[in-house]
């Protein structure tokens, strides 16, 4: 990728976000080095296996990293023979601890994580090493005295000469006490020797070794001749240690140097497995999803967000190209959120193209580029005499030069910073030039030439940043399908400046300016009030599913109760017969005690017989009827012959009913079921069960049908005195009710309040409702209540 377009998009802030999130130095080198991939397998392996991570993170816990560190500059050391000090072993350790405690947490999900159970599957098994390590060491990295039974022998030598030293010594510190001879009353220790503070001026009358003297030359410290055997002994026992625990780390360290490469190799894959981890914390940090890799040169997002702004001060985009257009043209006010956009949909693609989740709702869909460029920012260089123009357009050069036709191409305020006539021609020439050559482009732009020329380029489209000349702000909503406005004389009306100002420049930029204005604002009205109506319809839709949906599953836990209803009614029947059975077993055991048998008990046991293959014909027959309705019913209806949008199919595989969205060809069926949207095979599909006749009357069951599609969710009694609302909300709670709708919404606003404790005051009567509350604060606090029938 192009080293420019990654800084301007800010993607080595992003690295860093992610380095953060790593738990040891392994890892988050690992995750400074985030580059974007062309390989689309190999990207989405990746992005299966942060949302692998992310979900045994949120089931598990964190991923065992303690003790983690980079150990490879002391493996080198180790595999030559040298000898470790005790902490670098205790590191070496600590890493062959984590190994096993991650092999250990991956366990048992071979399912819920399958390639990173493969990753951690081939780290080593160390345990021996890493007991024996814990075993040689202390906690600080020194060696234990058990470590040899040599190291043991010769510590308890050398307490014992030190307590035999510190009683010689304390005899002497006695003897001299009365005396001038000593400085201070203490023992001290130079050059490892234990000597007392002699003054100097009494150093010849001191028998002893003189080992040290203070700055001021008035102290001389002298080992006492009486201790000079014993301190040799101290001191060679002392020596005899250091070479004992020189040996026993020299030994410890060749049996890393043995394992030295295996080692390595495992520490390369918990770095792996830090970077992963990683890139999963990020994506619950940014509350991100993972994005599909759709068909080429094709990009959806829904709920974009920019990654580097924090969640509470970023507005969502809903994006899109590639089809129907691919090259995207958007218009607006400065600070309106343009630039951001852009900036948005790069890093976006970049972090999927990584292996990163993106933050944005589920189901969006990223492509994968061969190359990703951008022109944003100023970039004036004064060294090489470069204005604003020159800078944008050296990088426009650039970038047409490299480019090839799997790309992205981003440009901020594309032909600014030169004449205005000049800038548009330069802008459409450079725009036709990458759309020719099949390039995916998002420009931003103030020229309103290049409104009227996306209208009428074929592929090319407009879009808007929306502004609200109410209150003279951004919404920084992104519209698509209409060019901005540039409402500079509405803000200047609304500052204050002088209508005749206003209107002398109305005059000077000509009637077929102000026309193309004015349509836009027109247009932009317009699409305010499509979108008002789309919510609601959207919602509407969302209700319909929700009741057809509960609607089938209402149905098919009746058809469930009924058969099981049926089945333990004929199992009680069948008891009956089987005890009317062992009464006439009973009657026939009574006539064979009877010395004569007439025709009477000849003709009982007869009929007894008739009864009992009866009764074994009847239990053949509920077993064959239980067998086939064990049978997936779908097995005995046919396959459709031909399917349309709207049909209504069952989905064997899923054993749930749903409806067909699209036929993709002959085989290939795409069926919304519930919430889920899937793609199934022709053959697995079946027509659905026919619906049972409703026991209802046909005129109260029509009644239902049409008032779940009339009756609205929410009633706006804004305006009305109590008098005016009480009957418009008794009307809506009846239709609400035969419509089978709840919860409702009843926007009353706030003012003075006796709107709101008029409407509280009924539904606290009302035999129908069930509850009744104020909407969060998000959703209208105080202006609306919220109403459960």
């Amino acid at each position: 990728m192009d080293e420019r377009t990654l800084r301007v998009l800010e993607y080595p802030k992003l690295a860093e976000l992610l380095a953060d999130c790593a738990a040891c130095s392994v890892g988050k080198e690992r995750a400074r080095k985030l580059e974007p991939l062309t390989d689309a397998p190999v990207i989405r392996e990746r992005l299966k296996e942060t949302t692998e991570a992310r979900r045994v993170i949120e089931a598990q816990g964190a991923m065992p990293f303690g003790g983690l560190s980079d150990i490879s500059e002391l493996l080198r050391p180790a595999a030559a023979g040298a000898a470790l000090a005790g902490t670098e072993l205790l590191r070496v350790g600590d890493v062959l601890r984590c190994a096993r405690r991650m092999r250990e947490y991956f366990a048992d999900l071979r399912d819920e994580a399958p390639r990173l159970c493969a990753l951690a599957g081939t780290l080593s098994d160390q345990r021996e090493l890493e007991e024996r390590i814990e075993a040689t060491l202390d906690p600080e990295g020194e060696v234990v005295d058990d470590a040899s039974e040599a190291l043991v022998r010769l510590r308890r030598r050398a307490q014992t000469l030190h307590a035999r030293l510190q009683e010689r010594l304390n005899n002497v510190l006695a003897k001299l006490a009365t005396g001038n001879l000593l400085q201070d009353r203490l023992v001290t220790v130079r050059s490892g020797r234990y000597c007392l503070p002699i003054r100097a001026e009494f150093q010849r009358s001191f028998k002893g070794i003189v080992h040290d003297q203070s700055d001021s030359g008035a102290t001389v410290f002298m080992e006492p001749a009486e201790i000079v055997d014993d301190g040799n002994d101290l001191r060679q026992t002392e020596l005899s240690i250091e070479q004992e625990v020189l040996r026993i780390l020299r030994e410890l360290s060749g049996l890393v140097g043995e394992q030295a490469e295996v080692i390595r190799e495992d520490l390369a894959t918990l770095g792996e497995l830090d970077y992963i981890s990683a890139r999963a914390h990020l994506s619950r940090q940014m509350e991100a999803t993972e994005p599909e890799l759709g068909e080429r040169g094709y990009v959806s997002l829904m709920d974009a967000r920019h990654p580097l702004i924090p969640r509470d001060e970023v507005v969502p985009i809903d994006f899109h190209i590639g089809r129907g257009f691919t090259t995207l043209l958007i218009t607006g006010p400065n600070t309106g959120g343009k630039t951001v956009t852009l900036k948005t949909v790069g890093l976006l693609n970049l972090m999927a193209q990584s292996g990163l989740h993106i933050p944005a709702s589920a189901g969006s869909t990223v492509p994968v580029f061969d190359q990703i460029f951008a022109d944003i920012g100023d970039e004036q260089s004064i060294e090489q005499s470069l204005s604003t123009f020159s800078s944008h357009m050296s990088q426009i050069i650039a970038i047409l030069v490299q480019l090839r036709e799997n790309a992205l191409v981003l440009l901020d305020e594309i032909g600014a910073g030169t004449d205005p006539a000049e800038g548009s021609a330069l802008a459409r020439a450079i725009l036709s030039e990458l759309h020719q050559r099949g390039a995916r482009t998002v420009a931003t732009t103030h020229y309103n030439d290049l409104k009227t020329f996306a209208y009428s380029a074929e592929g090319m489209e407009n879009a808007c940043v929306e502004f609200d000349p109410e209150t003279l702000q951004p919404t920084f909503r992104l519209l698509i399908g209409m060019p901005g406005s540039s409402n500079a004389f509405e803000i200047a009306r609304r500052l204050g400046l002088p209508e005749a100002v206003i209107r002398r420049a109305q005059e000077l930029v000509g009637e077929s300016h102000l026309s193309v204005e004015e349509a836009i604002r027109r247009m932009e009205a317009s699409q305010r009030d499509l979108e008002r109506e789309r919510g609601a319809l959207q919602r509407q839709q969302e209700e319909i599913e929700r009741l057809r949906e509960q609607y089938w599953d209402d149905l098919s836990d009746l058809r469930s109760q009924r058969q099981e209803a049926l089945e333990g009614g004929f199992d009680e029947a069948l008891e009956v017969i089987r005890s009317a059975e062992r009464e006439a077993a009973r009657i026939i055991a009574d006539l064979q005690r009877q010395t004569r048998q007439s025709k009477v008990t000849e003709q009982r046991r007869q009929e007894i017989a008739q009864l009992r293959e009866r009764i074994k014909a009847q239990e053949e027959q509920r077993k064959r009827r239980t067998q086939r309705r064990r049978k997936s019913a779908a097995d005995d209806r046919e396959v459709p012959t031909a399917v349309q949008p709207g049909d209504r199919v069952y989905v064997r595989s899923l054993q749930r009913e749903g409806t067909v969205v699209e036929a993709v060809d002959e085989k290939l069926i795409i069926v919304q079921v519930g919430r889920m949207r899937v793609e199934c095979a022709r053959a697995d599909l079946r027509l659905p069960p026919e619906p049972e006749r409703s026991e209802l009357p046909g005129s109260v069951v029509k009644i239902q049908t049409e008032k779940q599609f009339t009756v609205p969710r929410e009633l706006h009694l804004l305006g009305l005195t109590v008098d005016e609302a009480i009957p418009r909300v008794e009307k809506y709670l009846d239709d609400a009710l035969l419509a089978g709708m709840s919860p409702l919404r009843i926007v009353h606003g706030k003012g003075t309040g006796a709107l709101r404790q008029g409407i509280h005051e009924l539904l606290r009567s009302h035999p129908q409702v069930r509850s009744f509350h104020l909407a969060t604060h998000n959703d209208g606090g105080e202006g609306v209540t919220i109403v459960e029938l």
